[in-house]
């Protein structure tokens, strides 16, 4: 985790190695392979990876410095993304977790940027005092108190790792698409895979203990279907929370698990007993499925009276046109107007992170929802 004084002298992580043997190749990638499968499954576990300076391709001292977290798969995706990129990467504490939900929880901070900005003495390696941090950062780090506090200027990346090559490209300059995250069907296959994963962990003990060790497997099968239903059902599926939208799937798998047991193909006491858990299952899947998500809140009041905590509201008069909100919103419910301001356009879409809130410099943006919870 230390470095050298002199850029000549870093022994800092360089992504630069030696091509081993054919023969030598076979135990890294078995391991490899293994970790992915890991991640892929239990991605909502922290898996945190030593935080240090990776040196990317030959830096010199005006070459870009990005921040990301000590999440281990995101140290992965974000060094490959860079590859052929010249550039330092700070691989800042933040307990293992993905920047988006560390920075939310607070894990990534602006005390994490302190600390590997001193530890890493990154500053004796470049001539300038400017960082790039991760635009999903911005739920949790105010750019303008980094900058008071460490003497450096913060400016947000895009939403992706994949899009900062292109980014440095054009100057550190964003395209709209580079700001919003995106949820393809691959990505939701991904957050199936890995809710069913942390699902299957935490509750496979629920239906053991109820109708013994033959239900777990089945239990597990019937959370895999559930997870992928909804996950990629999530904006076709009937149903004002994703609670309600999982109990019309389970209430599928139930009819025809009632057909099965009135043809005799299966019997009335396991009908009951699968019944049973894919409702189960199903409240399990549409709490959690918010969570595995980037475009909807994960709270109760989402899951249990259908309607959200953050509501956003900005107070017009106090907006400087600064257009922050709308650089670090990931899902666009902010527009310009035609008097040089944002507004909240889309406010459906809002998905609760207070990004926008907590990087406006004018203290325009308010959440009404907590001002009425607050009873004034």
């Amino acid at each position: 985790m230390t470095t050298a004084t002199a850029a000549a002298t870093v022994p800092a992580t360089d992504t630069r190695v030696a091509q081993p043997h054919a023969r030598d190749r076979r135990l890294p990638r078995l391991v490899d392979l293994l970790q992915n499968l890991f991640f892929l499954v239990f991605r909502a576990a922290p898996y945190p990876t030593p935080p240090r300076l990776v040196r990317i391709g030959n830096p010199g001292r005006r070459a870009p410095v990005l921040v990301t977290t000590n999440y281990a798969l995101t140290v992965q995706r974000v060094t490959r993304a860079l590859t052929g990129v010249d550039c330092w990467l700070l691989v800042a504490p933040a307990g293992g977790m993905n920047v988006w939900c560390a920075a939310g929880d607070g894990r990534f901070s602006i005390d994490s940027i302190v600390s590997i900005l001193k530890t890493s003495r990154i500053a004796e390696l470049v001539d300038h005092r400017r960082l790039i941090l991760p635009q999903l950062c911005a739920n949790g780090i105010d750019m303008f108190e980094v900058r008071r506090r460490t003497g450096w200027t913060a400016v947000f990346g895009p939403a992706r790792a994949e899009d900062v090559p292109e980014y440095l490209e054009r100057g550190k300059k964003k395209t709209e698409a580079m700001q919003r995250v995106t949820f393809t069907h691959r990505e939701r296959h991904e957050m199936a895979i890995a809710m069913w994963g942390s699902l299957s962990l935490r509750y496979t003990l629920v239906p053991l203990l109820v109708f013994g060790w033959s239900a777990a497997p089945w239990f597990v099968a019937i959370l895999a279907v559930l997870s992928a239903a909804v996950s990629h059902g999530c904006f076709v599926l009937p149903g004002r929370t994703f609670v309600q939208k999982a109990g019309v799937v389970s209430a599928a798998l139930v009819a025809a698990l009632g057909i099965a047991a009135a043809t005799g193909a299966l019997a009335p006491w396991a009908a009951m007993q699968l019944s049973a858990m894919s409702f189960f299952g199903g409240f399990l899947v549409g709490s959690a499925f918010p969570g595995y998500s980037p475009y909807w809140q994960c709270n109760y009041s989402t899951v249990f009276f259908g309607y959200p905590d953050v509501q956003l509201h900005v107070v017009e008069e106090g907006c400087i046109g600064c257009k922050l909100c709308w650089e670090v919103c990931p899902v666009e419910c902010f527009a310009p107007t035609d008097r040089h301001t944002y507004e909240l356009v889309n406010p459906d879409l809002c998905e609760g992170c207070m990004a926008c809130v907590i990087q406006c410099p004018t203290d325009t943006i308010v959440n009404a929802g907590a001002t009425r919870s607050c009873g004034t």
